[in-house]
């Protein structure tokens, strides 16, 4: 039977492919077999909602708890079960970006007083120099879970491309993430229809008029934080390993 590959693939363009896991529609990636030899169930797979959702079911585990499945080699006595299975990268759509007006981030830089990092942040470098830190990367204050922070992902044109609201704790300045993870978006937040959402790089909008060095993190929060410390960069954040870590997104650092 030779050794089996199995990768994850998404759906065709417009066929929703809804999470077993959260219920949202066209996020949900499948495993399939390369061989073509198996056909998996739909709910083998990964969701894209890494940080709200989680779900990831994988060929392994399918086989683990559906043993009569589980077929073995006969050319080498290998199983299934230790065939190798791997998530390869997803085949890049060209979509139009929608956008938030610009209406919503200044509305949300204000009402700081709920705001836990805000809290935080001026406790650690005081109240003018967080303030210049919020302003610059325009970070806003949502109501959500009785105040949460929201990191507007803003494009090199001032395009408001969405905003991810995280939850802190006022004490210790770290992502609250019990009972849950507290992340949501802000185009989720407002309804939005027809959203279309294409990521850019958290603080994109600092690179329009500088010539300065780039420096690339993860968080959002350390790139403001490391704003304060080390001012002569600009510091992007990708926003996580699901975020916007891709090569399209990286083209606006170019040269």
């Amino acid at each position: 039977m030779g050794e089996y590959r199995f990768h994850l693939q998404k759906y065709k363009p417009g066929t929703k492919t809804t999470c077993p896991s959260c219920g949202k529609s066209r996020c949900f990636v499948r495993y399939i077999d390369e061989l073509g030899s198996i056909i998996f169930p739909n709910n083998v797979g990964k969701c894209d909602h890494e940080n709200s959702c989680g779900y990831h079911y994988t060929p392994k585990e399918y086989f683990k708890d559906n043993p009569d499945k589980l077929e073995m080699n006969v050319d080498n006595g290998k199983s299934l079960l230790s065939a190798s299975y791997k998530s390869v990268d997803k085949t890049s759509v060209c979509i139009t970006p929608s956008y938030i007006p610009s209406s919503y981030v200044l509305r949300s830089q204000s009402h700081y007083s709920i705001n836990p990092l805000y809290q935080y942040f001026c406790r650690i470098f005081g109240e003018s120099e967080t303030n210049r830190l919020f302003d610059m990367y325009r970070i806003g204050t949502s109501a959500k879970w009785g105040g949460s922070t929201v990191f507007w992902q803003i494009d090199i044109n001032g395009q408001v491309r969405t905003g991810k609201v995280m939850c802190y704790n006022a004490e210790t300045g770290h992502r609250v993430k019990e009972p849950q993870a507290f992340v949501s978006w802000a185009h989720s937040e407002l309804k939005l229809q027809d959203f279309h959402l294409k990521q850019c790089l958290y603080g994109e909008h600092l690179l329009k008029k500088s010539s300065s060095p780039v420096m690339l993190v993860e968080s959002e929060k350390t790139a403001v934080v490391m704003s304060h410390f080390i001012p002569d960069y600009i510091w992007l954040a990708t926003g996580g390993k699901n975020g916007c870590f891709n090569s399209e997104a990286m083209q606006v650092l170019k040269g």
